[in-house]
């Protein structure tokens, strides 16, 4: 027998979800975009009388993009035939790849067929997709993005494109509640609808999100998984072995990996956003991307950590049954558990959110690459964090430059450490997330004299002298009234940065630009690092200190 494939992949997701910047377009399209490899796929095969698992098999169906295969050509040209013309029709302006095998004869296992439709795939990332309709001259345009209006809003937006359109027809409870990509945040203990999430960003109704009184902070999480490459390989390597297993493999892959990310999503909603629900309020976040070992969400600024601390924790565990189930299928090589890198971007509501998109991207892609300098087959889980003060751009090195660094006399004084580890996957490895909310805690305690440690860093910007003058004084004051507080700040220091050294000039020390961890690495003058900068950064969005912190001896 031969077997024909066909893959699909959605692309520019992000980008698609953010494009009007408001919140209930976003849950539209977040909706659209997860029924397309369900719902609609369903239905173009119930429209075609091709019946899965017989006609037509995926190897994977999810995370908005489907991988099929068929013993007959023809099935899948009539198939992407009609999904090619669904697709532009339910979800105007996303953007997609399409890879078909070569060759009217087929190949004699899925792996070879898999491979030949995945070079299509590639050759067809270049091709440029108009957004449809074309608008003339004389065409009125969305004044939210730009593209050629179809239609009149009863409501503020005024004209709309088709994209805006269909996502508000989504955005409706009614659709939330029936086709459920919100169900698969609740934990089976909680029994949550559409009615417990947030609709709008601005305050005042009972679907608002419900801000902490009048501070409207709030986060943008973006977390994917490591390893999954390295992950594709072992499997293709097992299917090479064992070539009628391949969409056993592949579909065990695929479902668990989605199994993972869901059960993760449902823990970190049970242990911290379940508890901070408060007077009947919808819960503090909002869901908007959740398939495949991608997660992204909107979260109250104090719980976006916690909330992240619980999802990584979660994944890693459940990856552990996952890994496996894998082995069973002949998959080996594996880590005992995945990992996940993450990007969390701290903004004000009323900030565009694809920008910030676009950061938490960036910032996330800067995590896995700490991540992989320590170990590139088994990385261990890391975030990197920002919060945005000025205006809001979507580059991680130039708000390092701009905003976290000072330099004087030849010297660059960077505020931040960049990456963080977290996770059980610690080994021996700096600097760790837990020592940096050790830190945190410790500032916020009343004996370190918050207001002169904060001012040191706006100090150093304006003159390196009088910083170092302040800072001599902040020692000597601690040594004579508080040498508990001031030995343990000297010693989480050091559990974050070793070469740190209790007589430098500055609670600052000198790293070695060879390490890739580091933000700003590649410059040419020395180099002095900080962790202060983003245990303040903690403080001012009000992320829980811990409890029962222990002391350093």
């Amino acid at each position: 027998m031969s077997y024909h494939a066909v893959l699909w992949e959605a692309k520019s997701i992000q980008e698609f979800l953010f494009q009007s910047g408001r919140l209930r377009d976003v849950i539209g399209a977040s909706e659209l975009v997860d029924s397309l490899t369900r719902e609609l796929l369903d239905e173009a095969l119930k429209g075609l009388g091709m019946e899965e698992g017989k006609d037509i098999v995926f190897s994977r169906r999810a995370g908005g993009a489907f991988y099929a295969f068929s013993a007959q050509r023809q099935t899948l040209e009539d198939f992407i035939a009609l999904w090619s013309l669904l697709v532009q029709q339910y979800a105007p302006g996303l953007a997609y790849d399409i890879g078909l095998s070569n060759g009217s004869q087929g190949y004699p296992t899925h792996l070879e067929a898999d491979k030949s439709a995945r070079e299509s795939l590639r050759q067809d990332g270049s091709r440029h997709r108009p957004a449809l309709p074309i608008a003339a001259p004389i065409t009125e345009r969305s004044r939210r993005t730009g593209l050629a209006a179809v239609a009149m809003s009863t409501g503020k937006d005024g004209v709309m494109d088709a994209g805006t359109r269909r996502k508000k027809a989504l955005s409706d409870p009614a659709h939330a509640e029936k086709n459920g990509f919100i169900r698969r945040f609740s934990p089976s203990e909680g029994q949550l609808s559409w009615k417990d999430w947030p609709m709008d960003m601005e305050p005042g109704d009972k679907n608002s999100f419900p801000y902490q009184g009048d501070n409207r902070t709030v986060a943008l999480i973006h977390a994917d998984g490591n390893g999954l490459g390295q992950l594709l390989m072992n499997a293709r390597t097992a299917a090479k072995q064992h070539p009628e297993k391949f969409i056993d493999i592949f579909q065990t892959l695929s479902e668990g990996l989605d199994a993972c990310t869901q059960h993760a999503a449902q823990d970190a909603v049970s242990q911290v956003l379940l508890p901070a629900r408060t007077n009947g309020q919808p819960l503090p976040a909002r869901p908007i991307v959740l398939g495949g070992d991608d997660l992204t969400m909107l979260v109250r600024a104090d719980l976006a950590m916690p909330f992240l601390q619980a999802f990584v924790n979660a994944f890693e565990k459940r990856s552990k049954e996952f890994m496996a189930s894998l082995e069973t299928q002949q998959v080996t090589g594996l880590p005992k558990q995945l990992t996940i890198g993450a990007g969390i971007v701290y903004l004000g509501a009323s900030q565009p959110f694809y920008l910030a998109s676009h950061l938490a991207e960036s910032i996330m892609g800067e995590a896995k690459k700490m991540a992989k300098k320590i170990d590139k087959n088994d990385p261990p889980s890391s975030v990197v964090f920002q919060r945005i003060t000025t205006s809001l751009v979507d580059d991680y090195d130039t708000i390092i430059e701009r905003e976290h660094t000072w330099q004087h006399d030849g010297t660059h004084y960077t505020d931040t450490l960049g990456s963080y580890l977290m996770g059980s996957v610690y080994a021996d490895h700096l600097p760790r997330l837990d020592d940096l909310l050790s830190l945190q805690a410790l500032l916020g305690q009343q004996d370190m004299a918050r207001g002169p440690t904060r001012q040191l860093l706006t100090l150093i910007g304006l003159s390196p002298g009088q910083a170092q003058s302040r800072y001599r004084r902040w020692r000597q004051l601690m040594k004579d009234n508080k040498p508990k507080a001031y030995k343990e700040f000297m010693a989480r220091m050091k559990a974050l940065i070793p070469e740190f050294s209790e007589d430098a000039p500055l609670p600052y020390a000198e790293l070695e630009s060879e390490d890739a961890s580091l933000p700003y690495a590649e410059l040419e003058d020395e180099k002095w690092f900080s962790p202060l900068g983003d245990a303040l950064t903690l403080n001012a969005v009000k992320n829980p200190l811990q409890a029962n912190r222990e002391e350093v001896a």
